[in-house]
């Protein structure tokens, strides 16, 4: 019997430095009746992906206020970490280096039917295929598919089973789903990964500006929200919605999606002008000010305008004639890695943003410029705050600590090392640790499982069906909004099924590339009694389970075999385990 699965929702800090000293935190985590071990077990569980077997020990024994300022310092070594990541060479390539090495197949067909090699209309498909392996082979190339198929959902989840730095691998879900991008958008799939390396993960610790205009900048949101393209245009035509670009005029081969050919819109001629406010509605309304911010339609269209030339290096003829450009000193183009500013495509006449003055005849540092103003804005400190609030504290996070987060926020110019340690610092985060208030997320329930199980991940693929089938696709989700932070996001029927079917067959040993040091597959020597107290403690700790214990025990029969898979199966299906 699968155990029942409840669907009801339970329901002024010192400021920091990002280089935090132990000293500076002051967790009241005793004023709220806890321990060392459950403030310990509370921190893992919200500032990390769960405890590790022996963890909670050893954050109890070095002191919480110690363990949260080395988070906060986020530099710990990550040896174990770095030498899984070896097996994603992508990982340490250029933006550039990887788009001439994980080549789409129908490219290189292309480039064999050129040469005379292939023959698509009379070569049989094995052959043609045996082909462009051979050539693969010969050149060096890897599948595109590789890249956002395998390498950039493996390495999302080494990372957050095996990092010492948790709360960096925490933040980075959290300012990746912020700044969404997906796979499943043709222009910006083949950049995601450079984009969670390069814009997202460095920078979720420091000032907020930093990551907001890393962000900005890089071609997986210049795509993704068509920045790229956006042109200074007429009168006539401005607020016209611009016809949507195929992928591979964009420099960026089409690709397939878990097997499945994309949907691409059907080609369209372009525009020779165009202006596209996708990005400055969202830049607003979703990645700072909050759809309540202050700003009016007016104040989209007028940044839309200040954003305009802010595109992405192409590639193949169109990115070496830029180069060309750039190196004979052209003053019409400002390369930055992959970004580009492209002066005669900006709309150089006087703007108006929330009310400031932008005088004509201004260039990129206008788009600097309303970043800046964005950034300062008391909307975007409270709007932050909140969505902080809402993921370390509940669904619904009490006014008073985003008052205080926010002012946190507007005195350290957005300083989230402080915001955060804002956060830990108050009583309502502490109130908080008995509650269970806030549901797993499906990645956080798989992550939290093999840690405190002590998986050894060899190969994390297959348990990409699992995200799906939660409800939670790695790096797929298309809205901008990102991936909700609420219990009722996840909690129906089938998603909630899944879950539980995912704790049996983990605990089963039926998930190919896990293998569970805690959990022998032969494992059969232990009573119901006995497996509740050794696992209790691993997936539980710092709890009280004698209410999840009677349970497991009226549920498993005491002629039962394999009764450490089941008490494991149910636990980890306990709403006490799928709940933090």
């Amino acid at each position: 019997m699968i155990l029942r699965f409840s669907l009801v929702v339970l329901c002024c800090g010192a400021l920091l430095s990002g280089a935090t000293a132990d000293a500076e935190l002051q967790l009241p985590y005793k004023a709220e009746g806890l321990s060392k071990e459950q403030a310990a077990a509370y921190l893992l569980e919200r500032f990390a992906f769960g405890a590790r077997p022996g963890e909670v020990e050893k954050v109890a024994q070095m002191g919480p206020e110690k363990w949260l300022a080395q988070q906060l310092a986020g530099n710990l070594p990550d040896a174990e970490l770095d030498k899984r990541l070896e097996a994603y060479p992508a990982l340490k390539m250029t933006q550039f280096e990887m788009s001439e090495t994980y080549v789409q197949s129908g490219r290189i067909r292309r480039i064999l039917e050129r040469q005379g090699v292939v023959d698509a209309a009379k070569m049989d498909r094995k052959e043609m295929f045996q082909k462009i392996r051979a050539y693969r082979k010969e050149h060096g190339l890897r599948s595109y598919n590789a890249l956002f198929n395998h390498e950039i959902q493996s390495q999302k989840v080494m990372r957050a089973v095996y990092s010492e730095n948790q709360l960096t691998e925490v933040l980075t879900d959290f300012w990746f789903n912020h700044f969404n991008v997906t796979t499943r958008d043709g222009g910006a799939r083949g950049y995601v990964l450079s984009y969670e390396r390069d814009a997202i993960r460095p920078n979720v610790l420091g000032k907020f500006r930093v990551i907001l205009g890393a962000t900005a900048k890089h071609p997986a949101m210049l795509y993704y929200l068509d920045n790229t393209q956006s042109r200074m245009a007429p009168p006539s035509e401005r607020n016209q919605p611009r016809q949507k670009v195929a992928s591979d005029e964009m420099g960026i081969d089409g690709g397939m999606m878990g097997g499945e050919a994309m949907a691409q819109p059907p080609p369209q001629r372009r525009r020779k002008y165009g202006l596209n406010e996708n990005y400055a509605r969202e830049l607003m309304e979703l990645h700072t000010l909050g759809v309540d911010g202050g700003y009016t339609q007016r104040d989209v269209t007028e940044v839309a305008r200040v954003l305009t030339g802010w595109a992405a290096m192409p590639y193949k003829n169109a990115r070496k004639n830029l180069e060309k450009q750039i190196a004979k000193g052209s003053k019409k183009l400002i390369r930055e890695g992959e970004f580009v500013f492209r002066r005669d495509w900006h709309d150089r006449k006087a703007k108006v943003v929330l009310g400031e003055k932008f005088p004509a005849g201004g260039g990129m540092e206008e788009g600097e410029r309303v970043l800046d103003m964005l950034s300062e804005h008391p909307s975007t400190a409270r709007f932050i705050s909140t969505k902080l609030a809402r993921r370390f504290v509940n669904d619904s996070p009490p006014e008073a600590l985003v008052e205080r987060m926010a002012k946190t926020f507007s005195k350290t110019d957005g300083d989230i090392a402080s915001v955060v340690a804002t956060l830990a610092q108050s009583r309502e985060f502490w109130a908080e640790a008995k509650k269970r208030s806030k549901m797993k997320s499906p990645f956080e329930l798989v992550v939290s499982s093999l840690r405190a199980l002590e998986a050894d991940v060899k190969n994390p693929q297959p348990m990409m069906g699992w995200f799906n089938r939660m409800g939670e696709p790695l790096y797929g989700y298309v809205p901008p909004t990102g991936y909700p932070d609420y219990a009722e996001s996840w909690a129906n029927a089938g998603t909630l099924i899944a879950r539980m079917n995912f704790g049996v067959h983990l605990a089963a040993g039926k998930i190919r590339g896990i293998e569970l040091k805690r959990l022998s597959r032969d494992s059969d020597g232990l009573t119901t009694d006995e497996a509740l107290a050794v696992y209790g403690k691993l997936l539980l700790p710092a709890q009280d389970t004698s209410a999840i214990a009677s349970e497991v025990k009226e549920t498993i029969p005491a002629d039962a075999k394999r009764k450490e898979v089941q008490v494991v199966s149910m636990l980890l299906g306990s709403p006490e385990f799928q709940y933090r």
